[in-house]
């Protein structure tokens, strides 16, 4: 089955739109994300928690890299033929992951999750400079950047709120 030249029989596809979050009729990055905190929430912070503090910080660093590369070969292989294909969400996952950092570097999470998702997607949906600039380029880089600069203001922010009120 292919959609805009979309193979939806790749399993590379099913990680590009989030797992059938990008498919969503309506605001579909917004639903990304919240799948993408969800994710986080049950999948990788039970798995932070056993080990030593500089293993986890440094485990989450690798995992949001290393998923910033991979939708970057994502984005290659299965929208290839879309210049900003709405239904790809990845980026938002790992935008979103971005933003969750100061949640994992200060060991809190409600109601500061909320209060991070909240901030990715008002600077994700916003574009505020620097994000609209590479949100204007033309290539998976472009995609993918686009998210990860809004999620590094969400977490700039969330860490500058953490340390007046926590």
């Amino acid at each position: 089955m292919t959609s805009n030249g979309v193979n939806f029989k790749k399993p590379l596809t099913w990680f590009a739109i989030g797992f059938g979050s990008g498919l969503s009729p309506f605001i579909p990055g917004t639903v990304g994300s919240l799948l993408a905190i969800l994710i986080f929430y049950f999948l990788i912070v039970p798995f932070l928690r056993p080990f030593a503090y500089i293993f986890i910080l440094t485990a989450y660093v690798l995992l949001v890299v290393t998923s910033f590369f991979f939708g970057l070969y994502l984005y290659r292989k299965t929208m290839a033929s879309e210049k900003d294909a709405k239904m790809f969400v990845w980026d938002e996952f790992v935008g979103m992951w971005i933003a969750s950092f100061p949640l994992v570097v200060f060991e809190s999470f409600w109601p500061w999750i909320i209060f991070s998702f909240v901030l990715f997607r008002i600077f994700d949906i916003w574009k505020p400079q620097p994000v609209s600039y590479f949100d204007k380029l033309d290539s998976p880089y472009g995609v993918m950047m686009d998210d990860v600069i809004a999620g590094l203001i969400s977490a700039l922010i969330l860490t500058i709120a953490f340390l007046i009120f926590y």
